[in-house]
């Protein structure tokens, strides 16, 4: 099964539990308008073509490198590369399946995350059901263990944001960082586009249920990553990510 997974395109990246919030997106990280900017460098130098299954892509896919001891590990980032939205939800799998089961994504959009794997990957189904059972065994391996990260090339630009989130914040300690200046709030990253209908500037945001939320989802809801909302025109609650 391993050789199987070796020649594989498209794959399955669980984040250890304890790296959850471990992100350039996050306030330990770049932050979420230099994050923004660092996405619109490599969608510039790059195009926006997603690096796996060459659609048109626009997210931000963090690379990660672990190294492991029997109780400790590096995490170390590798580079960003630009994926789809199937590809990025196949990459973040253990979310997809929470999603699903909360119902907040159809069985039908899981059922093309599945046709999407398969294609991409030129394999069978029972491929992705041995790939998905071995990435969760990995997954609850490393969670247990304390985990280091390491920026990698990323490291000066970590530090110089730290930095200027500290002078800023001494300066404003009414406000919660420099990146979001109003405390960011769930759907502050929805689209403008209805994702079912395709109207523009019907949809509402929905409060979502954080009780059937995971930690990871509830971290990427609370960052505007995902969420619910109303559209107008055509009367229907959808889901959308950022």
């Amino acid at each position: 099964m391993v050789s199987k997974e070796r020649h594989l395109k498209l794959r399955i990246e669980l984040i250890p539990k304890k790296l959850f919030e471990k992100n350039l997106r996050s306030n330990e990280g770049l932050g979420k308008s230099r994050w923004d900017k660092l996405r619109g460098k490599v969608i510039e130098t790059n195009g926006a073509r997603c690096t796996i299954c060459k659609r048109e892509g626009h997210h931000g896919h963090e690379v990660w490198e672990y190294h492991e001891k029997k109780t400790v590990g590096t995490a170390v980032l590798l580079r960003v590369d630009i994926v789809c939205i199937d590809c990025h939800d196949i990459h973040h799998w253990g979310r997809t399946t929470k999603l699903l089961e909360a119902g907040i994504i159809t069985a039908d959009r899981y059922g093309f995350l599945i046709k999407h794997f398969c294609k991409v990957n030129r394999c069978s189904q029972q491929v992705l059901k041995d790939h998905a059972l071995r990435s969760a065994r990995i997954w609850l391996k490393r969670s247990k263990k304390k985990w280091r990260v390491d920026w990698g090339d990323f490291g000066p630009a970590v530090a110089q944001a730290q930095a200027a989130r500290e002078t800023w914040a001494a300066r404003n300690p009414n406000h919660v960082s420099q990146d979001d200046p109003v405390d960011p709030r769930p759907g502050h990253h929805m689209r403008n586009r209805c994702p079912d209908c395709g109207a523009v500037g019907t949809l509402a945001p929905i409060e979502a249920n954080r009780d059937e939320m995971s930690e990871g989802q509830e971290a990427d809801y609370d960052q505007g990553m995902w969420g619910l909302a109303f559209c107008r025109a055509c009367k229907s609650n959808v889901f959308w990510q950022a």
